[in-house]
């Protein structure tokens, strides 16, 4: 089973399991995980996520890791919300990177949930005159 990722509030179209999102801002998030053959949701509610990005896609240096379940928790039927500080997104590199989503059950280990693509810009700022 292959399984993606998709933002419930997409503004522009991006492919599934790709963040894109901009530095020094704080973003909430919120994911729809679903089997991409069926497209049915995978509902991981229960279990205790760990977001990582790595500083590039080929690297395996991590530069943000979220674990509190206040800011990275899996709700029901298959909803994944994210919430990223601005002091996080000030620390992550512009360009692209990549993410990893894993989950776990409260007694076991971590497993892969989610392989994604991840973008980092300049906000976007009003000229004042």
């Amino acid at each position: 089973m292959t399984i993606r990722a998709r933002q419930l509030t997409q503004r522009v179209p991006y492919p599934s399991s790709w963040i894109r999102i901009e530095s020094r801002q704080a973003c909430d998030l919120a994911f729809e995980i679903a089997d991409n053959v069926s497209g049915i949701r995978v509902d991981w509610a229960g279990h205790l996520p760990r977001f990582r990005v790595y500083s590039q896609v080929v690297d395996n240096a991590v530069v943000v890791e979220v674990t509190d379940p206040q800011r990275c928790a899996f709700e029901q039927d298959g909803i994944w919300r994210l919430r990223l500080t601005a002091e996080e997104t000030e620390l992550l590199p512009l360009g692209g990177m990549r993410f990893t989503l894993e989950h776990r059950e409260p007694l076991g280990e971590y497993s892969q949930g989610i392989q994604g693509g991840f973008s980092c810009c300049e906000a976007n700022r009003q000229k004042v005159q």
